[in-house]
């Protein structure tokens, strides 16, 4: 995977995780490995591991939030 392509897909990731999480938690497994896909690739852009372990940690909170409900 290029820096581009890594730049591109952590950035959709970040926009679209929001809106998710809004509207409902349907389909957020497979988000959630979209992003996990990601971590082998995270070493191409400066910050790329804590854009990474971001998006994670949004998906645990959401999780948690969604076992509390």
């Amino acid at each position: 995977m290029s820096h581009h392509q890594l730049e591109k897909d952590l950035a959709h990731l970040e926009h679209i995780l929001p809106q998710l999480v809004a509207n409902n938690v349907l389909g957020l497994v497979y988000w959630r490995q979209r992003i996990a896909a990601l971590e082998t690739a995270q070493t191409l852009l400066p910050g790329g591991a804590r854009r990474v372990s971001r998006l994670l940690t949004m998906f645990d909170e959401i999780d948690s939030e969604t076992t509390l409900v």
